[in-house]
């Protein structure tokens, strides 16, 4: 039995010879073949993870993750999955200092500021300090953000006015209030890397935007920066973006509603209305600065109408570097032209084009694929639609476009596969991915398989297999214990202590998690410390105090419940093993095909190709030869109709092993598929040519 390769969920059955149904298998070769298993490696409390990227560094592998409340850090070896997190990375609150030279104010209780400028030719300083700029003129305590409501130029001095009205004293330092990070459920994650001038490993670009529930977002957020690296305390943090070097900054944050890449050596920053700015590099590569934005080689522009929502770099020849940035109505190419004045050409490849999320593209082999809201596309120097005549309508019939922005797109490049994940029905979390086999040039999907539960992923070159972010809660509980009242003769409990009775310690242990309720809503505290105190004027079982890393939020009493928890979002690494390896147990992957129409009423001389014989007779199956390349046992059914529209009816399943020579069996029927099973631990296939003994069967249906 030969069929052409690919799953086709679109037209009926009998339309065409291609395998039908499918749950988590590929084809390669044109032949269906078992996907990879997956371990679990990881898993953090902090939520569902919303973008993800990898760069390996001096023989460790950095994961970083974003989340609604912040980023998490991983780290692993190159190989495998093997090591450590997460860790929370620290965001410095995004002030800008002006420069303190250039202030010259002593007033109390002022709506005003002036800046005085001491230069040879005065500057104005108005463009730094647009109505509605948030400052502060204090950085203690809670910082109160006043708003510049106006600011003129008179030489020599900038005149800044502001509202409310300022009675703190002395104002002898002025920060620019741009953004700090802020928690919030629609954060949608874009990273990418960028040269560190100070040398050593690279810089991570971090843009969390507002954009998880709309695409069109116009609220915007800075970008920040920092070393893939912890620094000396096994910390990552990361400042925000801001223009605050060069002859002429404006001080003002690099905030966007889009995101960010990189065009090396060049950052880029994009968003609402077209919207494309760059910042300044020198002649010297090893003297650039990434806070500089208005210098002679940056560039700011609006290029087209809609929002501008991903970019990525292409080869430019002669005209490197060179991007492609995809708008929600038209795709952009960028060339860096090395001429002055602009320096920058833009040139809208097509305003004709859609894109489905700004997480829809991806890179094969120098050509770019993504999802438009519906049809495929793909850019080789032109637009042209994928083909697709497989899948198409199962798929955007079906896709829920209210969860649009958490369609995400990656590639397995072993299997020339690139996969697009997608919220099926009423999910509204991806339950499927539909895949495009570029070396073949096929369509098929993963069945809604468990392993396409995914929110996020990143492949890289370095490390050999994808790693993939589960969207599931998966956590276990310990026994609840008591917080008890603390004893009078220790010290009360602070914010983020709990005292227990008896000895807790094995259980309540350093960087072990806690939380006061069995529901993904309470919230998870690592533990930072844990003391018994056994003195018997305590009690006769003493008790334990547990200290966590952060305040408890509420605090927490006497009498509330407390638990151990282990688990949160798992992320997978991919295509390892043949199983499902959770950090609890080992389960088996259900796998599964079942074969397009072979009968001979269907136009069959033999199960292998379309010739008509004229006979409308039934198939009668009497043996089956297995070739596969099997581990485990697989289960055949015979699945037969009358009529096209008739009821199923199936024979089986038989189960054979990989030492099975032959299946023996007296089915009939007029129409025939077959369905292959692997559902075991250890599980596999990878199917040959069946070689099926059919004979003309009997003419009634």
């Amino acid at each position: 039995m030969a069929l052409p390769g690919g799953i086709k969920r679109d037209g009926t059955i009998f339309e065409t010879p291609e395998y039908t149904d499918g749950v988590w298998c590929r084809f390669q070769r044109q032949v269906p073949k078992k996907m990879g298993g997956y371990q679990e490696i990881f898993s953090t409390f902090d939520g569902v993870l919303r973008g993800m990227t990898m760069n390996g560094y001096n023989g460790v592998n950095y994961v970083f993750a974003g989340t609604s409340i912040g980023l998490d850090v991983f780290t692993t070896g190159q190989s495998f999955g093997i090591g450590s997190g997460p860790y929370r990375a620290t965001f410095v609150p995004g002030y800008s200092q002006f420069p303190v030279a250039n202030t010259t104010i002593s007033t109390s209780n002022t709506t005003s500021f002036t800046i005085n400028s001491s230069n040879a030719t005065p500057i104005s300083y108005t463009a730094a300090f647009p109505t509605g700029t948030k400052v502060i003129f204090s950085q203690s305590g809670t910082p109160v953000a006043y708003t510049v409501t106006t600011s003129t130029f008179s030489t020599p001095n900038t005149v800044v006015n502001f509202t409310p009205t300022y009675g703190g004293g002395s104002i002898t330092n002025v920060w620019l209030y741009n953004y700090s990070f802020q928690p919030n459920s629609n954060l949608l994650w874009q990273f990418d890397y960028q040269y560190n001038p100070t040398g050593g490993a690279l810089n991570l670009l971090a843009h969390p935007g507002l954009n998880l529930s709309n695409i069109d977002n116009a609220i915007k957020s800075q970008v920040y920066i920092g070393s893939i690296l912890p620094n000396s305390s096994e910390q990552w943090t990361f400042t925000g973006l801001a223009d605050t070097s060069g002859t002429s900054p404006t001080y003002q944050a690099i905030a966007v509603d889009g995101g960010v890449c990189v065009l090396h050596p060049f950052i880029f920053v994009y968003g609402s209305n077209g919207f494309i700015a760059n910042n300044n590099v020198s002649s010297v590569y090893a003297n650039q600065t990434l806070t500089d934005w208005n210098g002679p080689l940056a560039n700011q522009v609006n290029v087209a109408t809609g929002k501008v929502v991903f970019g990525m770099p292409i080869r430019g020849g002669a005209y490197s570097p060179a991007g492609l940035f995809w708008a929600t109505d038209s795709l952009i190419r960028v060339l860096f032209t090395g001429t002055a004045p602009n320096y920058w050409t833009y040139d809208i490849v097509s305003s004709q084009i859609s894109i489905m999320s700004s997480q829809a593209v991806v890179e094969m082999d120098g050509l770019y694929y993504w999802m438009g809201v519906d049809r495929f596309y793909v850019y080789d120097g032109r637009v042209t639609v994928v083909p697709n005549d497989k899948n198409v309508n199962w798929l955007f019939n079906n896709l829920n476009y209210q969860q649009r922005q958490k369609v995400w797109a990656t590639k397995i490049p072993r299997y020339n596969e690139i996969w697009f994940f997608y919220p099926r029905g009423d999910a509204t979390e991806c339950t499927d991915a539909i895949i495009y086999n570029v070396k073949d040039k096929i369509w098929y999907d993963a069945g809604q398989a468990v392993g396409v539960q995914r929110s996020c992923g990143y492949t890289t070159e370095v490390f050999p297999t994808p790693l993939w972010a589960d969207w599931n809660y998966d956590v276990t509980y310990s026994k609840d214990y008591v917080v008890i009242s603390h004893p009078s003769v220790l010290p009360a409990a602070n914010s983020s202590q709990v005292y227990f009775s008896g000895d807790l310690t094995p259980t309540f242990s350093p960087g072990a998690y806690i939380t006061f309720g069995q529901s993904s809503s309470n919230a998870v505290y690592q533990i930072a410390n844990s003391q018994f105190y056994s003195n018997a004027a305590i009690g006769a079982n003493g008790v334990t105090l547990v200290t966590s890393t952060t305040a408890f939020s509420p605090s927490e009493s006497a009498n509330a419940l407390a638990y151990q928890i282990q688990g949160g979002y798992p992320i997978w690494q991919h295509e390892t093993g043949l199983d499902q390896v959770s950090f609890k147990e080992q389960t088996a992957i259900y796998s599964s095909y079942t074969t397009g129409d072979i009968s001979w009423v269907g136009g069959s001389t033999t199960p292998a190709n379309t010739q008509a014989v004229g006979n409308n007779r039934r198939m009668h199956i009497r043996r089956i030869e297995p070739d596969f390349v099997q581990s485990g046992n697989l289960s055949l059914t015979i699945v037969g109709r009358k009529f096209a529209n008739s009821q199923v009816e199936d024979s089986g399943p038989f189960v054979f092993s990989p030492s099975t020579e032959k299946i023996d069996l007296r089915v009939e029927y007029r129409e025939v598929q077959l369905n292959v099973v692997s559902n075991e631990i250890g599980g596999n296939y990878e199917q040959g040519r069946l070689l099926i003994t059919q004979e003309l069967g009997d003419e009634r249906p």
